[in-house]
């Protein structure tokens, strides 16, 4: 039993260590914004039922 909760505590210490608020990595920078597009015109419904 010992094992597993040294095991989990291993873990967990190698999780927390392994992030990136604790090894000074510097933020990724802001998502540029998506293009705008302009409407493209379509043809005018066509009622094929007549």
């Amino acid at each position: 039993m010992f094992r597993v909760i040294a095991a989990l505590a291993v873990s967990a210490f190698a999780l927390l260590s392994a992030s990136c608020c604790c090894t000074g990595e510097q933020k990724a920078n802001p998502l540029r914004p998506l293009p705008q597009f302009q409407e493209v015109p379509t043809a005018p419904e066509v009622d094929y039922a007549k």
